[in-house]
């Protein structure tokens, strides 16, 4: 039983040592592996760091967004009859505004004319004037002439010389006649563009006072006007806000294609006030309601009824 005991005691010993063994074997590999690839110190580091925490971003809530006035159908139609009216009495103030300008610039370019008129007929005057005079002179070198003749017949020798003076004296005779005739003509030209120089000359004075009262007309306008445009243009822009784009664009789109520039307008005598076409009893009553808004079926203007009317004029 001893030895039996003994022999067990051995192989577990030799176990034991044969166990070491490999065990060194394994921590001399693994050294060996570590010193071949060793790897930098920083990334072990890296490693082993803790993660720091990103920032965190700190996002505003949104703004309630404010919710749109509403507007009622009839305040829509009220404000754009207003509307139509303010912009009616821009257009009136515009478009006296805009013809005077152009009166003026007519007149300035018809004193223009006639201030050249005048100088033309000038110019003609002074030629007239001249070829009198020329005339006047021909005359009397004529007379001059003639004189010379009659003294040479007291002194000729035969009567082929004295009827070859007669002749020319009766030539020079004849050249004066012509001229004291051309000197006639002439005046009578030279006095009608007299005449006509004085109309136009009181044309033009007639023109400049003109002139004068529109300038100051236009300026006085301007100053006048320039304010109460301003004021309109404000409650143009006021009302503006009540009509929703879709419909603003519209009403302008009507305007523009208008002749008289009306793209609101009333019912009169159960007819359309723009184009005076009568309107069906159906129509008038949905218009009356104020429940939407209508357009006349033959010109497209938007119609509205008394009650418009009478809010807009309280």
């Amino acid at each position: 039983m001893a030895k039996k005991e003994n022999n067990e005691v051995v192989e577990v010993t030799e176990v034991a040592e044969t166990t070491e063994v490999k065990e060194t074997k394994k921590t001399a590999k693994k050294t060996t592996k570590a010193k071949a690839d060793p790897q930098p110190e920083e990334e072990e580091v890296v490693a082993e760091a803790p993660k720091e925490e990103a920032p965190v971003e700190v996002v505003e809530a949104p703004k309630p967004v404010e919710d749109p006035v509403e507007v009622s159908v009839e305040q829509k139609l009220v404000a754009l009859y207003t509307l139509q009216q303010v912009d009616s009495k821009i257009d009136e103030i515009r478009a006296y505004r805009g013809n005077l300008p152009l009166e003026i610039q007519d007149m300035e370019d018809e004193i223009a004319g006639l201030e050249t008129r005048i100088s033309n007929f000038k110019d003609e005057s002074k030629k007239h004037q001249k070829d009198i005079s020329d005339y006047k002179i021909k005359i009397k070198e004529t007379e001059a002439l003639i004189k010379k003749y009659e003294d040479q017949q007291n002194n000729v020798r035969n009567n082929r010389e004295y009827d070859s003076l007669t002749k020319e004296i009766e030539y020079q005779t004849l050249d004066i006649q012509l001229s004291e005739k051309r000197i006639r003509e002439i005046t009578a030209k030279d006095n009608d563009v007299a005449a006509k120089v004085a109309a136009a000359q009181m044309r033009l004075n007639e023109l400049n006072a003109s002139l004068t009262e529109k300038k100051e007309e236009l300026h006085s306008l301007v100053e006048g006007t320039e304010k109460e445009e301003e004021q309109l243009l404000q409650r143009s822009a006021e009302c503006e806000k009540y009509v929703e784009d879709r419909l603003l664009v519209a009403y302008k789109r009507i305007r523009k294609n208008a002749r008289n520039g009306l793209a609101v307008v009333g019912i009169f005598d159960e007819a359309c006030g723009g184009c005076f076409n009568r309107i069906p009893p159906q129509h008038q009553l949905d218009i009356c309601t104020h429940k939407k808004i209508i357009v006349c079926e033959y010109c497209g203007r938007i119609l509205v009824d008394k009650g418009i009317i009478e809010q807009y004029k309280a």
